[in-house]
């Protein structure tokens, strides 16, 4: 659709929108909306109940009174789903119960019947409505199931904080490293990151990274039914800050590397790859006024550096690792100084390093008193990075290189509020504004042209080294980017009286604008096809931008959406609704109209469009879980979950994205650039440019200008007149569950997803008329005649491939191009509790296909399109964690991903068709028919030397052209091991945690199994070489052109691999400096009606929280409650009781004087003195559960344990109760020390959490 008045009538929703439902500039953050009615056991409604719901995780409450209907409301902002709730109302006995998400729910049901005999515990199921979430930010998981939390534990110390890193340790997610210094991206379903969005509490969110120690939730999700989340076709990446927490935290961390701990072979060495780190990092939040203010503020500082090992100081051993022969590079070095290039920049330049530093704030403020449940936050974010040099290999001189320097930083409030009278009843408004800006620089070490040159080395093993080293100046860091965004999302929900149906409508209005100055190769670029080249001063090409490329533009996108989650029945959720996505660039091109007439399409087209995204999704849960409830009042889970659904998931352009096109118009004001090849090439004097850069040549030799030789016209870049942004049409379909009768809980996942209109370029000047085929190639056509190419070097001038003489390349931007994503996830873990074992299993095969044209990789016509294997497919993909507890000294944990290589392309380093573009793939010669016997020979080398994959890739086209993607990489494994030690058993504070973390021990096994000299490259990256043939000149007569064979064609052998990844040791150590949660429970609850306001705590209340030993729960009496469920025998029954009745008469004497002594304090008592009183019954009570498990244990039958909830098993395990005997640490049962996996982790309602007094 084109973006018309249409767009005109969705910013005027828009800013209605903003008119009325913002009552402040704040914005809107996740909130969980829990819902209920009060009845009495005649069913008819209690007016004027008195509702606390306490959150588990922090110990926020919010209150509500019933109305005349019963009726009430809690919405809770940044919500966990999962609370405890109490009910009260005179003359009725008072009701508790847990409120918990079980699946998807976007409403918490509450209901509540009470009675007027007896206090009665209930477990209430959530049922109807939606999930507990009506934002963007969704930390729930979403309906379709394939929103997955980021485990932070299954990210190295060295990645803790990087989103792109934390994205790729989930199964089927693909790592895109950045370069230069900058960010790195992930890939999903195969498709390409610029696919993909990061959010922060709903909002954009521009940066790559948050502090370590942050603490805040992640999650990724690739097929989202819930239509207020888009932007995105391949997948979303949620960030949400933590929620107000009533817990004063006070941590900080540091992380150490040092060459010392680390360990690889002399080459690796040789090449750099050892590095010095240190990190700092820390966290401190807490309330500012208890369940109404709270903030949040966490930071990270460090600094990764490493030698700088280049061709100037490293070995002969780096050097022929990298592929240059010693003396090559002698040789290189010395016709370098004598022409007077300078091999460093100005100022030595000795180490490569990395600054860097993060924070992330929040302040939230959310009133329990507010008549419409108000709730505002405000959070600050940034991040800034500076590298020096950016490069840094062994085939770059330092002077190549230079400086890079990126930051970001935004600010977000947020606001939402529910009306619960008036005629907005039953509404929820949630408010996000968003302002964000970076700025992105590079600044080259000299002003001077940039040089390559192709070195062709005779190695000590016999093979040869093609290696192309860089020196001069750098083309590419004297650009510059800065960005801005400023954005507004609203989501105004209605919910129906019977809590059947939520309709949420979202409205969302973004601008975002850029300033770049992208003059890339200012100063141009000489290429010379060998030392003896470089000696004469020959060069093959010169090219050169000869204008400034800086350009400034901005867009606006606008969204809205209308869905609604209906739960007729109560086990079963329908998920709908449409999304309307639209954009329009503020400026376009230039008009040439001289560009329409000759090629049919104007330059002037921009992108401006409305997209429609459909979606419709459900889940469905049956049964009932094995597991018996935690607690008392706690849920009982379902038997399992079924998702699915099928939608369309629209991307959107980047601001950007006119910048090639705003440059690129063919108009005399336009970039203009200069290409010269052969003789035409200026004659060199690096001495001159380096005392004046202003005489660098503009201009070919002679200044010619008629020569095929020389390019002179300009390039022209515009959009096709139906160009659209991607989108995926998706589905799937999951089921998660217990499994084997409750020992394990396993999830299967199947996506599909056909993703069109994938970008794709399409050269109108290009005339597409072979004048000949290359003999011996398979018939390969090329586009320019033979006097077209130079005889010495085989560079092709591509000027008489175009079809008007007054233009270059006239590239139009189309989006005609489609891929097919097939992806089968399954994982399985544990369902039991163990202090001791813990692990999971995650397996993914994927299949990715896509359309190509010719233009980006041929063999033919650029112009067709064909199929072939993706770039980032991956058929298979293990992924894995184990954890051990030995002797509960030492925890060891082993994160593991084995995965097939990415495919590649056998390629020719250089222009061979004519057609301009350094995208032609090889001819694989058959040695046994090649008509060439040098090529023949090599070949043949090659092809008995080359490791398996690269071999079986070759012989399998031998004699024909090679295909895209042909060639499969080899199986890659990475791992990283934590040590951590108990600080109790090293006579350290139990807060401490000491942790030692091996990055890359399968290397080291490679290392000790066998040796430095014959490394199989377990544990590091495989990075084959794609070039199989290098161009060294060309035969007008025979019409064939010289090859040189790259004996590394494929090589994944550590020998000939100069990227190394060292095994490391990393030394983490982490402090929490705030008082224990314990402490902090108890003093909370004694203070009020003391130092704060509300009501003293009675003794019947103090002793309900306190009597079951100052821990959560009594296991026994759990266990004795679900006789039934755990089809106990009348033996275990009465043994049970009768521990269990000795137990709370102990508990009785030991906590009857304590609790008569805290009731009785007076107001300025000592917190000190009455926590130790409280810590010394704690610790004595535990004591008691610590005998009496055992016996419990040995009571109940294997089956029987299985069907205990984590919960309840770890009260009945030594190991757990002893972490937990003085307190818990770091806000964790247990602390960091104590596995807390089986059954999807412990909800704990400590005492404090469940029954408190206001």
């Amino acid at each position: 659709m084109r973006l018309s008045s249409t767009l005109r009538f969705v910013v005027a929703v828009v800013a209605v929108v903003v008119a009325f439902c913002a009552p402040s500039s704040a914005t809107a953050q996740a909130v969980d909306v829990i819902r209920g009615r009060v009845v009495g056991e005649d069913s008819v409604a209690i007016a004027g109940a008195r509702v606390t719901a306490v959150s588990l995780s922090g110990n926020v409450s919010r209150r509500a009174i019933s109305d005349n209907s019963g009726r009430f409301t809690i919405t809770f902002p940044n919500g966990d789903g999962d609370y405890m709730v109490t009910v009260q109302a005179m003359g009725f006995s008072q009701k508790r119960f847990q409120v918990k998400r079980t699946a998807d729910q976007e409403i918490l049901i509450a209901d509540a019947r009470l009675s007027r005999a007896m206090t009665e515990l209930e477990a209430v199921r959530i049922e109807a409505g939606e999930r507990t979430r009506a934002i963007r930010d969704d930390r729930a998981p979403d309906i379709s199931g394939t929103e997955r939390s980021v485990n932070a534990s299954n990210v190295s110390a060295a990645n803790a904080g990087d989103l792109a890193a934390m994205a790729a340790s989930l199964p089927g997610v693909t790592l895109v490293p950045g370069s230069s210094g900058d960010a790195s991206g992930f890939s999903v379903l195969g498709l390409t990151p610029d696919q993909n969005v990061s959010t922060l509490n709903g909002g954009s969110f521009g940066g790559a990274d948050v502090p370590r120690d942050a603490g805040v939730s992640s999650s990724l999700s690739t097929a989202p039914y819930d239509v207020s989340r888009g932007g995105f076709s391949g997948a979303q990446f949620n960030i949400r800050s933590p929620s107000g927490n009533n817990f004063l935290n006070r941590t900080m961390s540091l992380n150490l590397d040092a060459p010392s701990l680390q360990w690889t072979d002399r080459a690796a060495q040789a090449l750099g790859q050892q590095f010095t780190n240190v990190s700092l990092g820390g966290l401190l939040s807490g309330p500012l006024k208890i369940d109404e203010a709270f903030y949040n503020f966490s930071y990270q500082l460090g600094r990764r550096s490493s030698d700088l090992q280049s061709l100037l100081n490293t070995s002969a051993t780096g050097l022929t690792t990298s592929g240059i022969n010693p003396d090559s590079a002698t040789r290189l070095l010395n016709i370098l100084r004598a022409k007077g290039i300078p091999l460093s920049p100005r100022s030595s330049v000795n180490n490569r390093s990395t600054d860097n530093g993060s924070l992330l704030a929040t302040l939230n403020l959310a009133p329990p008193g507010s008549r419409v449940g108000a709730a505002y936050a405000l959070t600050f974010n940034g991040s800034a990075n500076r590298t020096a040099p950016a490069g840094g290999s062994i085939s770059e001189l330092p002077g190549h290189s230079g400086e890079r320097t990126n930051w970001n930083g935004g600010v977000q409030g947020r606001h939402s509020a529910y009306f619960d009278s008036g005629i907005l009843s039953g509404f929820l408004t949630e408010t996000n504004v968003t302002a964000g800006a970076s700025r992105n620089e590079g600044t080259p070490y000299l002003d001077l042209p940039s040089g390559s040159v192709r070195i062709n080395s005779a190695l000590p093993d016999g093979t040869n080294g093609l290696r192309s080293v860089t020196f001069g100046g750098s083309p590419f860091l004297g650009t510059s980017q800065s960005s801005s965004s400023l954005g507004y999302v609203n989501t105004l929900s209605w919910f129906s009286r019977n809590n059947k149906h939520r309709l949420k409508f979202t409205s969302e209005l973004r601008r975002d604008a850029f300033d770049q100055d992208q003059t890339f190769n200012q100063l141009g670029s000489f290429s010379y096809n060998s030392l003896a080249d470089l000696e004469a001063g020959r060069a093959s090409s010169f090219t050169r931008q000869l204008s400034p490329r800086v350009r400034t533009g901005s867009q606006t996108v606008g969204a809205v959406s209308l869905g609604d989650a209906w739960r007729k029945p109560n086990d079963l959720q329908i998920q709908y609704g449409v999304r309307l996505d639209g954009n329009k660039f503020s400026a376009g091109p230039s008009e040439n109209p001289e560009i329409e007439r000759l090629f049919g399409s104007a330059n002037g087209n921009t992108p401006d469009r409305l997209y429609v995204s459909p979606r419709l999704g459900f889940s469905w849960t049956y049964g009932q879980g094995a597991q018996i409830p935690g607690f008392d009042g706690a849920i009982r889970g379902p038997r399992a979950v079924v998702r699915g659904g099928v939608g369309v998931f629209q991307n959107l352009p980047q601001s950007t994205l006119l910048g090639s096109a705003l440059d690129n118009t063919g108009l005399p004001s336009a970039v203009q650039q200069l290409g010269c090849f052969g003789a035409t090439v200026p004659a060199q004097n690096w001495n001159n440019w380096l005392a004046n850069s202003g005489s660098v040549p503009g201009q070919c030799a002679d200044g010619s200008v008629g020569s095929p030789f020389t390019n002179t016209v300009p390039n022209v870049s515009l959009f096709a007149k139906d160009f659209v942004a991607t989108r995926s049409v998706r589905s799937n379909l999951q089921w998660n569950g217990p499994v084997l009768n409750g020992r394990y809980t396993a999830s299967v996942d199947v996506t599909y997803s056909r993703n069109l209109n994938q970008p794709g370029t399409y050269d109108l000047n290009f005339a597409g008329t072979p004048r000949f085929t290359l003999a011996g190639e398979g018939g390969r056509p090329v586009f320019v005649p033979v006097t077209s190419i130079d005889p010495l070097t085989g560079a092709a001038a591509p000027r008489d491939s175009r079809k008007q003489s007054q233009y270059n390349v006239v590239n139009e931007s189309r989006s005609d191009l489609q891929s097919e994503s097939k992806q089968v996830s399954l994982r399985l873990s544990p369902m039991t509790f163990s202090s001791k074992l813990t692990w999971n299993l995650g397996y993914v095969y994927g299949n990715m296909r896509e359309q190509f044209r010719g233009f980006q990789s041929t063999v033919a016509d650029p112009r067709t399109v064909e199929w072939s294997r993706s770039g980032f497919d991956s058929h298979h993909q293990f992924q894995y964690t184990i954890g051990y507890n030995f002797f509960d000294a030492v925890r060891v944990n082993w994160f593991g991903n084995i995965r097939t290589g990415s495919p590649y392309t056998p390629l020719v380093g250089g222009d061979v068709n004519g057609d301009g573009l350094n995208n032609d793939r090889a001819f694989v010669a058959d040695p046994a028919t090649s008509a060439d016997p040098a090529l023949a020979a090599s070949m043949r080398s090659l092809i008995s030397s080359a490791s398996g994959n690269a071999r079986r890739c070759l012989e399998t086209q031998l004699g024909r052209l090679a295909g895209r993607n042909s060639c499969g990489g080899a199986w890659t494994q990475s791992a990283f091991l934590s040590v951590t030690f108990n600080p109790l058993k090293l006579g350290l504070p139990q807060r401490a945690t000491l942790l030692f973390q091996v990055n890359n021990p399968i290397g080291a096994a490679d290392l000790m199994l066998h040796g430095e000299d014959n490394l199989r490259g377990w544990g590091q990256q495989a990075m084959p070489d794609a070039t199989l043939l290098y161009v060294r000149g060309f035969n007008p007569v025979t019409q064939r052109y010289t090859y040189e064979v790259n004996q590394r064609f494929g090589s994944v052998r550590p020998a000939v691999t100069a990227v190394r990844q060292p095994v490391t040791v990393t030394a983490l150590m982490r402090f929490d400096l705030g008082p224990a949660r314990e402490r902090q429970l108890l003093t909370q609850q004694l203070d009020r009606g003391r130092r704060l306001p509300g009501q003293k705590a009675s003794a019947s209340i103090l002793n309900m929280m306190y009597g079951a030993g100052g821990v959560t729960i009594n296991p026994m009496t759990l266990i004795l409650r679900q006789t039934d469920s755990l089809h106990l025998t009348s033996a275990q029954s009465d043994s049970l009781a009768t521990i269990n009745r000795a137990y709370l008469m102990r508990l009785n004497r030991l906590w009857a004087p304590v609790i008569t002594e805290l009731a009785g304090l007076t107001d300025t008592y000592s917190h000190d003195e009455a926590y130790a009183v409280y810590k010394k019954s704690r610790e004595a009570s535990v004591d008691m559960l610590m005998e009496l498990a055992p016996r419990v244990r040995s009571i109940l039958t294997a089956e029987q344990r299985r069907k205990l909830p984590p919960i309840v098993a770890s009260h009945l395990d030594q190991r757990y109760l002893a972490s937990i005997r003085s307190a818990t640490v770091g806000g964790t049962a247990g602390g960091p020390f104590i596995f807390m996996g089986g059954g999807g982790g412990m909800a704990v309602p400590s005492g404090s959490a469940t029954v408190i007094v206001r």
